[in-house]
Parts: C-alpha cells; sequence; structure tokens
C-alpha cells in the first residue's frame, strides 16, 4: 500500500506465496507426532524459530540441533548456551564443518556440555547422525512437534524420522 500497489495486485500474488524453503517447513505428521525443518543456525533465529513453535502450538518442542561451522560455533558459543530454552527437549548433534577444518576446543560435545551448564534440564548428545533417528524414536511421543535446525545436512534427519513413524516403526 506505501507502493501504491493495488490491493488486488498484492491479494494476487500473496494467494500464490508458498512459503520460504527449510524456513518452518512442514515435512508431515505421523503417530501424532508433527515434524517442521528449519535452516536456523544463528542463536538469534534459533530463538525466535522456537518462540514461534511454543506460540503456535500446544506440543512439546523438540529441537534436533546441529552446529553449522566451527568459527560459527566458536564465535557465537555464549549465545547458544540460552537460545534453546524455549524446546522442551534439545538433542545435540556434531558440527556440520561446511568445508572448515576443525578448531581446537571448538566441538559439540563442548556446547552440549555448556546447555546444560546454563540450566536446559532435558538436553541430549548424540554425534552420530546416522542414530538421531534412533535417538528420536526413544524420546518422543505422540503429541510433540520435532523441529530440526540447522544449515547443514540435518534437513535429512527429518525426512528420515518422518519416514520412519510413517511406517509405524516410531
Amino acid at each position: 500500500m506505501e507502493l501504491d500497489i493495488p490491493f488486488e495486485k498484492i491479494s494476487r500474488a500473496v494467494q500464490g506465496f508458498s512459503g520460504v524453503n527449510r524456513r518452518f517447513d512442514p515435512v508431515g505428521e505421523a503417530a501424532g507426532i508433527l515434524v517442521i525443518d528449519d535452516y536456523g543456525h544463528h542463536p538469534e533465529e534459533i530463538k525466535n524459530t522456537l518462540a514461534t513453535a511454543k506460540a503456535c502450538f500446544d506440543r512439546r518442542v523438540v529441537a534436533v540441533f546441529q552446529p553449522h561451522r566451527y568459527t560459527r560455533t566458536r564465535d557465537r558459543y555464549d549465545e547458544f548456551l540460552t537460545a534453546f530454552n524455549e524446546a522442551d527437549l534439545l538433542v545435540v548433534t556434531d558440527i556440520y564443518p561446511a568445508s572448515e577444518a576443525p578448531i581446537e576446543g571448538v566441538t559439540a560435545k563442548k556446547l552440549f556440555d555448556g546447555i546444560g551448564a546454563c540450566g536446559h534440564k532435558n538436553v541430549y548428545f548424540e554425534p552420530d547422525k546416522n542414530k538421531l533417528v534412533e535417538k528420536l524414536r526413544e524420546l518422543c511421543r505422540p503429541g510433540d512437534l520435532v523441529i530440526t535446525l540447522g544449515a547443514g545436512d540435518i534437513t535429512k534427519v527429518s525426512k528420515q524420522y518422518f519416514a520412519a513413524i510413517s511406517e509405524g516403526k516410531e
């Protein structure tokens, strides 16, 4: 309206908008569990995404986080420690390096330990992405909202977990 675009034109454009890929992207719902995938990998994005999940759904929020890059994990470490407070349950997996070499002392385990030390009462560490579906099958229950967070290949886990619960393998 500020740009003097007719309302009818705006309305047609908005009707055709299907959202942004990997931003609160529904994967599906099966066995009473809603699975969502999100690209959020900065602490502020994560806070906003989890706050949205809590505000919009009356469900227990289970976040699965894959830190993205060693440098980001190091540089934003303190911010990450409280970024997951809105998650009822958090699973941290190993860092997705995105072509970076490891940095001594920068690990997902250290991040996991720090999140727990800052008061998150329900945080788990599973460094092996191949074991995340099994971990989620162990931890999740009907009524949960499972959200994968990260800019790496964590998106595959949301699809694998959804496939497993869709097949009745939860």
